[in-house]
């Protein structure tokens, strides 16, 4: 590798190829062989019902070891290879796509026309739901009482408050007809239904990944979660010879808090001569207090471009804060990547960063210095993956 930057891009890259679909279910069924025997010797007619940012690859990467009789696909914009949203049905799928993070009336439509095929299922069938971060905007049916307009008020309050994201799930639940194992009371008693989740919310909550349409449920599997990425970041780190410090895989810290603890981890990071690799895992929570355009990945990375202007160091630094579904907020980015002499280039374009930064302003910046980091959707949602690289002293 020839830079700082193509170096932790690929590591980044290499946390969302280790959380990938066809990755985990094929490590699930190693660990399950008795379940997926199950699966293959019955009898009943499979239906697949796969909601979330991950809903294309999770149902591909399942049908590629079981043949299934029908299966609907709801999804984000965008996330559907271009020809199925052309064709958006053939003869077993039925591929939908609606709005993310806020809902919109597709949103609503989808999922009124999947319940209702969902009903018709019954005791010679079996429901398979696989379910993925971002089901929790795709898949809403309001409680009577509830508008388009009062949910996406609810939803946009909610975003913005910089709460926890089982704070707003639990919110979410009270107008909904489908969270918080809702959807089960709508089925017939006598259908089986197995659930299976790749986890984007920390402690992998079953009451709050997706918001828990089909929890309580015994059969209810979480295929994996941000550790295994995490893990397979510092391992190749390690062989690339870079000494490696994990603050945590279950991060859910502010982003203020969080920038002035890289800065910390900074600060002691160059106290090495070796090159350093200090890793975060976890779901950074990030007030709005601005109209400016961003996400919370995108807000941290300016926050360590302007904070770690004033260490004046001979050593090469770079620090990536991205979401490993590929989207930060109502953005296009996965997150922002900064290193020594960004803040150099935003004050040369006539930018200040700090009067962005208090208008929640990230993207512009950042995009205007090529500061983002642009995966597009990556099939997969795990949350938040943090970087901070710096070069040893020989270098």
């Amino acid at each position: 590798m020839n830079s700082l930057k193509e170096e932790i891009l690929y590591f980044f890259r290499l946390g969302v190829h280790a959380a990938d679909p066809n990755s985990l279910f094929e490590d699930f069924w190693e660990d399950h062989s008795l379940l997926q025997e199950t699966f293959h010797t019955s009898k009943k007619n499979l239906f697949v019902f796969s909601v979330g940012k991950a809903a294309y690859p999770m149902a591909m990467s399942f049908v590629h070891d079981f043949p299934i009789k029908n299966g609907y696909i709801l999804t984000k914009y965008g996330h559907l290879p271009t020809e199925k949203q052309i064709i958006q049905e053939d003869s077993i799928w039925k591929y939908r796509e609606a709005s993310h993070p806020i809902l919109d009336q597709n949103s609503i439509d989808h999922s009124n026309e999947v319940l209702n095929l969902l009903k018709q299922l019954g005791k010679n069938d079996r429901l398979v739901v696989l379910l993925s971060g971002g089901a929790s905007s795709l898949f809403e049916i309001p409680i009577e009482g509830y508008s388009l307009i009062d949910m996406i008020s609810i939803q946009k309050r909610l975003l913005n408050s910089g709460k926890f994201i089982h704070e707003i799930n639990l919110e979410r639940k009270k107008s909904s007809k489908v969270k918080g194992g809702k959807l089960l009371s709508e089925l017939n008693s006598e259908l089986e239904v197995y659930t299976f989740v790749i986890s984007d919310v920390i402690g992998d909550d079953p009451y709050t990944i997706g918001s828990g349409p089909t929890y309580p449920s015994e059969n209810y599997f979480i295929l994996g979660n941000l550790t295994k990425s995490i893990q397979t970041i510092i391992h190749k780190a390690k062989q690339l010879g870079y000494q490696t410090k994990c603050i945590s895989d279950t991060w859910t810290g502010s982003v203020e808090e969080t920038s002035y603890l890289i800065e910390k981890e900074f600060l002691s990071a160059i106290e090495s001569n070796t090159k350093q690799m200090v890793l975060i895992g976890g779901e950074l929570v990030c007030p709005v207090n601005g109209n400016g355009v961003g996400g919370r990945n995108q807000e941290l990375a300016l926050r360590i471009t302007i904070l770690l202007e004033k260490h004046q160091v001979n050593r090469n630094w770079m620090f990536l804060s991205a979401g490993t579904d590929g989207t930060d907020g109502p953005t296009d980015a996965a997150g922002g990547v900064v290193t020594n002499n960004t803040i150099a280039l935003m004050k040369e374009k006539k930018w200040d960063p700090i009067v962005q930064l208090e208008d929640s302003n990230s993207y512009p910046i950042l995009k205007d210095v090529n500061a983002l980091v642009m995966t597009g959707p990556t099939g997969t949602n795990v949350n938040d993956i943090l970087i901070l690289l710096v070069e040893g002293s020989e270098s």
